[in-house]
């Protein structure tokens, strides 16, 4: 993955990001930037970190899985919503509470495209999510989301997030993700 953050009157700040997963319970993410790289291995509750331009190893600790969010459960169910209206190719879904997100869906690929929300006074921001077809390995997972935010009409700043590689691999040695003992 490649992240790259760009802020108002600020150079454009990159990260590239590579993770490894067996199941929910071990992960291996390596974050590559100017300012961090480090590997992060996770086995369970068992956490391990490594810089990676020192190749310092910090003592292992016990760090509890946090449950990862539900994006489906933040755009809520049909019921929070009034009727689609067509809006150019995609259908506008406004939300019956002004405090949450206006979605975008599109008929044909069958997913939410865009988001727009109004944070607080003068604070938008809108995400767009692009997907891959049907010629990739993994049709219909996220290749792109871009979030930009608006202050007072202004740009201030945006958030590209890229999917340059994805696979699956049938199998990975439980060794891989194993915790130094310190």
């Amino acid at each position: 993955m490649r992240t790259v953050i760009t802020m108002q009157g600020m150079p454009a700040q990159t990260m590239e990001s590579r993770l490894i997963s067996k199941g929910r319970e071990k992960n291996i993410t390596e974050l590559k930037s100017p300012l961090v790289n480090m590997k992060i291995v996770r086995n369970g509750d068992q956490l391990s970190i490594t810089d990676l331009k020192t190749g310092a190893v910090l003592p292992s600790q016990t760090a509890p899985q946090t449950a990862v969010p539900d994006i489906n459960q933040g755009m809520g169910s049909a019921e929070d919503y009034l009727a689609p209206a067509k809006e150019g190719n995609l259908w506008r879904l406004s939300p019956k509470d002004p405090a949450k997100a206006t979605l975008f869906y599109s008929e044909e690929l069958k997913r939410v495209v865009k988001i727009q929300h109004t944070v607080q006074p003068g604070v938008y921001s809108e995400t767009n999510i692009k997907y891959c077809d049907k010629t990739c390995s993994f049709p219909g997972t996220p290749v792109s989301i871009e979030i930009e935010t608006y202050v007072n009409g202004q740009a201030a700043s945006k958030v590209l997030l890229e999917i340059i590689s994805i696979q699956k691999v049938s199998s990975l040695s439980d060794a891989l993700f194993a915790i130094p003992k310190k």
